[in-house]
């Protein structure tokens, strides 16, 4: 036993010399430099009026430091704005703003990812776009899905709901829900052909509602698109599921499977689906995706492919889409950015896969009884994970010829 309490006094000894030691090093370690950045700013405002101050934001998610500064223009079109307080490394770069005028809220956004800062007084260039606020938004999302009793992954309870956060009556008859391609966040983003291309996003998939008649919605009311339209928490589904949506007013209905039945809701039109094997499948892992009424008739067979690639996808001209929503798989994919950032600047993300959770809009503020949900057209700001899943959230009504709600 002595000869084992001496051994230990002489480790502990080198020990305590070792870290004095280490301690010494650190010390003589220098702080990091924080160094400034030039930002270069064009507006691109078309009929917009000029925002009266611009928020940016230097993100760098890596170490989880975030730089903010808002500056007023002052009738500057193109301002440089300076930015310090900045530690070396890479960033994501947000530029946004909002405006009300005669009667309209414009947003302001403009985003760069990946921007390396070593060097002090660097000059970024960032361009930033206008875009009114949608009528109809993205409220709520459920994707990630969720597990069943025996520990299994189901995603059949996906929905996606679209609120009329104006004040006035929406007519979603003939509106299409698409999800845009990559179908998950990527760095390696596909290049399109065209000199044109900037001017529109890529489908992988699209659903319609029927244009055969109309489907109003008024204020503060919502639809409902589900994967499917049924309760899922029966026991051949899956009773740990958190929704229960016979009260859709659409669904994507497929009959592949013998679990799938033609529910009371509506059934969306396949626009647009290119793959042999048709089913609505959001990614559980985050997808983008957009609402929007095309300005002209769909065909399926006006396809477009990515440089060097052979799979097919439809053009959506920006100009169409009404609001759209990018989610990553984690924290980390913030920066992966596969949507132009004047329809959404931000990416939102529930953490994981079949966690049973939902992204919600937030709110805004309570007008005549009814909800005005956050549209900055940034889904990093305007959404918030809700830990159960809820169809018409904080008093949304169902549409009134929803007569099986």
């Amino acid at each position: 036993m002595k000869n084992i309490y001496s051994l230990a006094s002489v480790l502990a000894i080198l020990i305590g010399i070792w870290s004095c030691s280490q301690f010494n090093d650190v010390s003589d370690i220098k702080q990091v430099q924080k160094i400034s950045t030039n930002l270069k700013v064009t507006l691109d405002l078309d009929d917009s009026p000029l925002p009266d101050e611009l928020t940016v934001k230097f993100i760098n998610y890596e170490e989880r430091y975030e730089v903010s500064k808002s500056v007023t223009l002052s009738g500057q079109s193109n301002p440089q704005i300076m930015v310090d307080n900045i530690i070396p490394g890479i960033y994501t770069i947000t530029v946004s703003a909002e405006k009300s005028e005669d009667g309209f809220t414009y947003n302001y956004s403009g985003n760069v990812v990946n921007i390396p800062i070593t060097n002090p007084n660097s000059i970024v260039d960032i361009d930033v776009s206008a875009a009114k606020s949608g009528a109809l938004v993205f409220k709520e999302v459920f994707y990630c899905g969720s597990r069943t009793p025996t520990g299994g992954s189901y995603f059949r309870d996906q929905y996606y709901e679209i609120y009329n956060n104006s004040d006035f009556i929406q007519n979603v008859k003939g509106l299409c829900i698409a999800i845009l391609h990559p179908m998950t966040a990527t760095a390696n983003l596909p290049q399109w052909p065209g000199e044109d291309a900037h001017l529109y996003v890529y489908a992988s998939t699209i659903w319609q509602v029927p244009d055969n008649m109309d489907y109003p919605i008024n204020p503060g009311e919502s639809i409902i698109i589900a994967q499917m339209a049924d309760n899922h928490q029966q026991a051949h589904l899956n009773l740990n599921s958190p929704v229960n949506l016979l009260s859709a007013e659409f669904e994507t209905f497929v009959n592949s499977t013998s679990l799938i039945r033609d529910n009371p809701a509506i059934n969306m039109r396949m626009a647009f689906w290119p793959s042999p094997t048709p089913q609505w499948l959001t990614t559980v892992f985050g997808a983008a995706l957009v609402i929007f009424y095309p300005s002209e008739p769909i065909d399926p067979n006006k396809t477009v492919s990515p440089i060097g690639l052979t799979s097919r996808h439809y053009r959506i001209l920006i100009k169409d889409v009404v609001d759209g929503v990018e989610f990553v798989g984690n924290a980390n994919q913030v920066q992966l950015k596969r949507m132009p950032s004047v329809i959404d600047a931000g990416a939102m993300t529930v953490g994981g896969t079949y966690l049973g959770v939902s992204a919600a809009r937030k709110v805004r503020e309570t007008k005549d009884g009814r909800v005005i949900l956050y549209d900055t057209n940034n889904s990093s700001d305007d959404f918030e994970v809700m830990q159960t899943p809820q169809i018409r959230r904080y008093g949304a009504k169902a549409p009134a010829w929803n007569t099986w709600k």
